[in-house]
């Protein structure tokens, strides 16, 4: 049976849908509605670490639901790479305090792609913070 705090955010992204946003939207850091000249005044953002060897980096979504309800958390991850330099696996070192942030973080980091050689494994930081505004729910 899934925990209320998840239906609150499932329903919260819902409304976000039918309310026109898109994670396209969601993923260009900063949602209509929800801009810091907004009602609400938030901003959500997302940060990572950019370690040596770094050629392609995607950063991980960050859905309005997740914004709307307040889901923010700071985590560590790390990447075990492959003689190519692509993202064989990703480990949570230390968790961002949400498991749907976790896994956005970790769909985001086996995209990455580091220079052939690169030594491995690396450690990433990853940021999931909202600036401004007032919570919807608390």
């Amino acid at each position: 049976m899934p925990s209320r705090h998840y239906l609150k955010i499932t329903i919260l992204t819902l409304i976000a849908a039918l309310g026109g946003f898109s994670s396209a939207q969601g993923q260009a850091g900063s949602a209509p509605g929800l801009s810091s000249g907004s009602r609400h005044g938030a901003e959500p953002i997302v940060t990572t670490g950019s370690p040596p060897g770094l050629v392609k980096k995607i950063e991980p979504e960050y859905p309005i639901g997740f914004v709307i309800h307040g889901a923010k958390g700071r985590g560590r991850f790390r990447l075990k790479l492959d003689k190519n330099g692509q993202v064989d696996e990703v480990k949570i070192l230390q968790s961002t305090g949400f498991q749907d942030l976790n896994k956005l973080a970790v769909k985001a980091l086996l995209q990455w792609q580091f220079k052939p050689g690169t030594p491995s494994p690396v450690e990433v930081p990853v940021e999931f913070e909202i600036q401004g505004g007032n919570r919807v729910l608390h």
